[in-house]
């Protein structure tokens, strides 16, 4: 058979098998090698090119037991040669149900030239969590012994290799293999030869080389399971014997794990170690090749929501931030893309409130490689209630760039709390579904100072489709308990100014109407009255544009809004503590 060119004879402390990978590289078993340095290796098949000199550069970390796991070695020779190596079959490939022949060419005693053995696998079923059993293919075909080890384990219909003969049966004719999945846990940079399905060989090189960059301390076995019980709460377990590296993780994720539809845990990981990472080009380059792999994914999408006539057609940012209970002081923050329905995780983080905004504009920037490009952008920031005032639109837009972010884009806030209510977000898409075709808007407005109960408030706006206007900053208990009643009716749009009214009113009719709260109600209504709702962001950046121009004082110079529209907001996964915790 022509893949025998490739197989070849290795003699060290020992002669067994192996099989070139690369020009130069050699895979073989590590117990033929054990402590070696150096070892002579032959083509069977081209006597002509002599005995050739290897130096041993990898090894699997093999104890020198005969159950031990990583007997894996690879030899590099001193030389290229022009002998074309093996061919690996896909890493999902079948060869055991049912049972295709396999075969294997060692160098048992006496046959300095190699004999081949027939075998099957008898089960897909790994044993200690590696190997995978090899019995003879007929009663009198050759067995296992001596001398097989490290020969590659080849699909006689296909000529691909599937695994390495590792050890022999001293009865019976069989024994172990391991599959092709385990040497590249062994050796990363067989990661390219292994075909993986649904992932290109440039894509899995190109993760590997960051994550051999990566040089943060990382707990392989907490950076996976942070990766993953987000996702589910039962995940794969790992491998038996825990995982070898970060690289194990990534390979483990690549061709172990079946993802829940519409999700892309190999993404989470290479985002996960970019939110650790100290070096700016590796953390660049590990966002970048999460935005990839999350925009690339085609399973399940839903159906693309239809935007009616006049209706900008959004793309979302979500920047969602909550307490966590790590310190008093700390906050999870999550940057998702909204993308074809689903809430596409960018970034996830514990944080200090001082290192949040830069933490943001970075993560910004990843989130916007993932976004429809067909759309409008809309950044949009789920906060804590006593956080809706935060001037998140005049955070700088840029690492470089100290232009105020809502000037830059279309910045609004949501209420977490109000986010996670299924029955007040029922309530919101209603109230969205009857304002789709209206091209102007109605206003409610609470003016400065006002003293209505929030509880009839709360009634009076309900079923209405109307946004709210009030004319001071939630800052006393009333103020508090009246924008509680505009989030409670499920108001869509919420407008107030982040300063508050100089002004006394104590009743005094003429203060209220000459007040800065009236003000700035007057001007909202004869602004943004005649405005569909739906469009409302852009118009309000626009505003904040020209406030922040303005060289005299402007109304709408610190304008907070929260706009909501749940059907542009999927649920995003919620972490019931802290991925990092």
């Amino acid at each position: 058979m022509g893949s025998q060119s490739w197989q070849v004879r290795v003699s060290a402390h020992g002669v067994g098998s192996g099989f070139l990978m690369t020009d130069r590289h050699v895979m073989t078993c590590a117990h033929i090698v054990d402590g070696a340095e150096r070892a002579e290796v032959t083509f069977a098949q081209y006597p002509d090119l002599g005995p050739l000199e290897a130096s041993v550069i990898v090894g699997g970390g093999w104890n020198g037991a005969d159950q031990g796991r990583g007997d894996v070695a690879v030899l590099e020779l001193d030389r290229p040669v022009g002998v074309p190596p093996a061919r690996f079959a896909p890493v999902d490939a079948s060869y055991a149900h049912p049972a295709a022949k396999l075969t294997a060419y060692g160098f048992p005693r006496g046959y300095d030239e190699g004999i081949l053995g027939e075998f099957r696998s008898t089960s897909d079923q790994l044993i200690a969590g590696e190997w995978l059993q090899l019995e003879a293919w007929t009663s009198h075909g050759s067995p296992l012994e001596e001398g097989f080890s490290g020969a590659a384990v080849v699909r006689e219909d296909t000529g691909e290799v599937v695994g390495m003969v590792t050890a022999r049966y001293s009865a019976g004719g069989g024994g172990r293999m391991l599959p092709s999945r385990a040497l590249v846990r062994y050796w990363a940079d067989a990661a390219e030869l292994v075909p993986v399905p649904e992932h290109s060989p440039g894509m899995v090189v190109r993760l590997r080389d960051l994550v051999q960059r990566y040089a943060d301390d990382c707990t392989p076995e907490d950076v996976y399971r942070s990766v993953m019980e987000p996702l589910t709460p039962l995940p794969p377990l790992p491998p038996a014997g825990g995982f070898l590296s970060l690289w194990d993780v990534a390979w483990f994720l690549l061709t172990e794990v079946d993802p829940i539809p519409g999700t892309a845990p190999w993404a989470d990981f290479a985002a996960y170690l970019a939110d650790r990472a100290q070096d700016a080009a590796v953390r660049r380059a590990l966002y970048a090749w999460a935005g990839d792999q999350r925009s690339g994914t085609t399973r399940q999408r839903p159906e693309t929501r239809l935007v009616p006539d006049g209706v900008t057609k959004w793309s979302p940012i979500l920047v969602e931030i909550e307490r966590s209970g790590a310190e008093r002081d700390a906050y999870l923050v999550s940057v998702y893309a909204i993308r074809d329905g689903r809430a596409q995780l960018v970034a996830s983080d514990t944080l200090a409130r001082q290192h949040m905004q830069e933490y943001v504009r970075e993560r910004l920037d990843h989130a916007f490689r993932q976004i429809d490009r067909s759309g409008d952008e809309l950044i949009a920031f789920a906060l804590p209630r006593d956080w809706l005032g935060e001037p998140v639109d005049e955070w700088h837009a840029g690492v470089d760039d100290a232009t105020p972010l809502g000037c830059s884009s279309p910045v609004v806030v949501m209420d977490l709390a109000r986010r996670r209510e299924s029955r007040l977000q029922f309530k919101l898409e209603k109230v969205w579904q009857k304002l789709d075709g209206r091209s102007d808007s109605d206003w409610h407005l609470v003016e400065c100072g006002s003293s209505e109960d929030p509880a009839k408030l709360t009634v009076r706006l309900k079923g209405l489709e109307t946004a709210v206007g009030y004319g001071s900053p939630p800052e006393s208990d009333q103020a508090r308990g009246l924008l509680q009643a505009g989030l409670n009716a499920a108001a869509p749009v919420i407008v107030w100014p982040r300063s508050g009214c100089s002004s006394r009113h104590d009743g005094d009719s003429t203060a209220e109407h000459s007040c800065t709260g009236s003000r700035f109600l007057d001007a909202l209504k004869g602004r943004l009255a005649s405005l569909p709702l739906a469009n409302l962001p852009l118009y309000v950046r626009d505003l904040r544009s020209e406030a922040y121009l303005n060289e005299e004082p402007h109304w709408a110079a610190d304008l907070a809004l929260i706009w909501e529209d749940p059907r542009w907001f999927p649920a995003a996964s919620i972490y019931s503590q802290s991925p990092v915790g």
